[in-house]
């Protein structure tokens, strides 16, 4: 079976998806990948979802994306499954999740919104993460706040025992502002033996080729070993 990373992030609207597309269309290189947004909710998958936000980012016919639950309000799985009539089976989800990866070398699996999202009664996307074995991708802000958002997320993942493949901060400024500069400085003492990757705050021409400017701070993630990305000094 090949590898499964789960993708998270320290709030909903910090750039999942993004980070997410950009991984599978690097990896997609040089491996047989597929990308997986475990519960869509507000949105049709293949329409105006996660799924088709994939598709349109990676253009690589030969990536594999799948959508394994939907409902239609833009709430929290559990919730928005509740208030559809309908009940998530969990063990499902990572069934499913398994299955996939044992057809491929790299899974991404998406999350919804942050960590301790309930997914399913008494089940979130940590346990998730812990019924995969899968290494986490956390996906912060740049801006004022992260720092909270970001230990909270670390601390909650270290007390269950999760591992964490990288912090992924995107949509840093082009020229990073005091505060911003002042952030990724901090996690990166912080957090010394976790690598920390910047993407950079994109245009749309840049964001339509997921063009946008990488660099690593530490050691590159074990995912990314084989890909070219810019090796930097703090901003």
């Amino acid at each position: 079976m090949g590898s499964i990373y789960l993708v998270t992030g320290t709030d909903t609207g910090v750039g999942k998806t993004i980070v997410a597309a950009w991984l599978a269309k690097r990896l997609a290189a040089k491996h047989k990948v597929a990308l997986v947004k475990a519960v869509q909710t507000g949105a049709q998958p293949l329409v105006d979802g996660d799924e088709a936000q994939y598709r349109r980012l990676t253009k690589n016919p030969a990536l594999s994306t799948y959508t394994l639950a939907a409902y239609p309000e833009p709430l929290a799985p559990l919730i928005a499954a509740r208030r559809a009539g309908a009940t998530i089976d969990a063990r499902k989800i990572a069934r499913e999740c398994t299955a996939i990866a044992k057809r491929h070398e790299v899974t991404i699996v998406e999350g919804a919104g942050g960590l301790l999202v309930p997914l399913a009664k008494g089940y979130d996307f940590a346990d998730l993460a812990r019924t995969l074995n899968a290494p986490l991708i956390i996906v912060i802000r740049p801006g004022l706040g992260t720092l909270n958002h970001t230990m909270l997320t670390v601390e909650a993942a270290e007390r269950r025992g999760l591992a964490i493949a990288a912090l992924f901060c995107s949509g840093l400024s082009p020229k990073p502002p005091v505060v911003e500069a002042e952030n990724v400085r901090f996690l990166r003492e912080r957090y010394p033996k976790l690598p920390l990757i910047t993407l950079k705050k994109a245009t749309k021409g840049q964001l339509a080729k997921l063009a946008m400017g990488a660099s690593a701070y530490g050691k590159v993630p074990a995912l990314l070993r084989n890909t070219t990305i810019k090796r930097s000094r703090l901003p």
